[in-house]
């Protein structure tokens, strides 16, 4: 639901852009997730400086280097960055410390959260829930994270101000299987940009580098089984049979940790339709090589079966690249021209429209097509920055509370208490061990003996 904006405020909001979710192995393995929070930040710094709040970023000391890469906010004058030390976020007996740090800084609004708060918080506090794959492919997850997410989403909708949705699609999801959302969702479609280093160099160098010598499709995607290689694969099976497959470029992590088989089978699939010319892996890419590999390319694909907004078409539009995409939903939402879009479980349509599409194409590094797209880039990015403060603004304007808000603070106490009780247990259990008969250890008393 968008809400009225508001062109002045009283007040001048500090807001807390949250990276320390409950692992910061969650944000250093999940890529689209920091991205995520950086093209935030890059859509307020497009704007007049006047214009943005308050900015307090707490980011675990693991992942500064990443989020400050090439940032054009690092050295905004309404930011602040809060580098929170590993440990200090992992050990539980010094969550009182964390806590003190984060209302020391007394901002007003929490933002995204994506699993509950790793400390009590007393602003307001808005919830990001990408997107609802588990109702439509339960057969990518097992029972146990089929239940964590419904329990976490149903947690975030019930105890946040407000949810953030990436896309209309997943708003209506949201308010179809977590009715108690009620009406306190707020789409926010976020877009990006290049980085200016990544436009300063010449695309060819890094083609040189990596071996490629000739036009090629790029599909830049993690090797999930929601990713759906396999119908990309199965298309380039069909061209090459005709001898019409052009070169298919691969980026992303090899590892899907919800099902280890599916990239060795998609290996398979290579090998056993000789294809290993054709299509080449090249596993995780460093983000500068990756936008040559954007920028190079002759046509972008997009396979997916369920996404919540696409990052990758976001990017390949900051260059004015043509984007074949699934036909899903949020892609119809998010697609420029009808005409590029295949069902995702057919091969032939796909293999009918790469080749139509590839043959009509103009050279993969198009300096115009990139010229071209830069304004509407820029104008994208600060509507979405506008669009962020109207977030904030209309959070902050809001007076209802959400639904169990008042009782989060005192389950987190107890959560924190019953933590540290355990601790101090597995600490008496391994003192009591070392009076295990086998140690060579007399045993320790827990009581003082009374005299005879």
């Amino acid at each position: 639901m968008q809400l009225g904006f508001e062109q002045s405020r009283r007040v001048r909001m500090r807001i807390a852009f949250w990276l320390l979710q409950d692992s910061i192995r969650q944000w250093s393995g999940w890529v689209a997730g920091l991205h995520y929070v950086r093209n935030c930040l890059e859509g307020l710094a497009s704007l007049p400086e006047q214009e943005v709040p308050e900015i307090v970023a707490f980011v675990p000391t693991p992942l500064r280097e990443k989020f400050l890469q090439e940032a054009g906010f690092a050295d905004a004058s309404w930011l602040t960055l809060r580098t929170i030390d590993e440990r200090l976020l992992l050990d539980l007996s010094r969550r009182d410390e964390l806590t003190k740090l984060v209302r020391n800084e007394a901002c007003d609004l929490l933002f995204p959260a994506i699993t509950p708060p790793a400390v009590p918080f007393d602003g307001k506090c808005i919830g990001w829930i990408t997107d609802l794959q588990h109702k439509y492919y339960p057969q990518f997850f097992s029972k146990a994270e089929l239940a964590h997410r419904d329990q976490l989403f149903s947690f975030l909708s019930a105890t946040c101000n407000r949810i953030v949705c990436s896309s209309v699609s997943v708003e209506t999801d949201m308010q179809r299987f977590y009715p108690e959302v009620q009406d306190r969702t707020f789409v926010l479609r976020f877009r990006t940009q290049p980085p200016s280093s990544a436009l300063a160099i010449e695309p060819q160098t890094v083609m040189a580098e990596l071996g490629i010598d000739q036009p090629y499709v790029y599909l830049p995607y993690q090797f999930w089984q929601h990713k759906n290689h396999r119908v990309v694969f199965e298309a380039w099976k069909r061209l090459h049979a005709s001898g019409k497959a052009p070169l298919l470029i691969c980026s992303g992590a090899t590892v899907d940790g919800r099902n280890p088989d599916h990239f060795p089978s998609l290996e398979t699939f290579i090998r056993s339709n000789g294809l290993q010319e054709r299509v080449r892996i090249l596993g995780m890419v460093p983000r500068n090589q990756q936008w040559q590999l954007y920028r190079n390319a002759t046509l972008i694909l997009q396979p997916s079966l369920f996404e919540g907004w696409s990052t990758s078409v976001e990017e390949a539009r900051t260059l004015g690249k043509t984007v074949l995409m699934s036909d899903i939903p949020v892609h119809r939402e998010q697609c420029e021209s009808e005409g590029n879009l295949f069902d995702p479980n057919d091969a032939d349509r796909l293999a009918a429209l790469l080749l139509e599409r590839f043959s009509a194409a103009g050279p993969g590094h198009d300096l115009q097509a990139e010229a071209n797209a830069k304004l509407q880039t820029t104008e994208n990015l600060q509507t979405f920055g506008r669009e962020l403060i109207e977030l904030f603004e209309s959070t902050m304007n809001d007076s209802r509370l959400p639904v169990s808000a008042s009782v989060l603070p005192l389950l987190l106490a107890v959560q924190d208490e019953a933590a540290k009780r355990l601790e101090v247990i597995e600490h008496l259990k391994q003192q009591v061990g070392q009076g295990n008969p086998n140690s060579g250890l007399a045993p320790r008393r827990w009581f003082w003996q009374r005299a005879k």
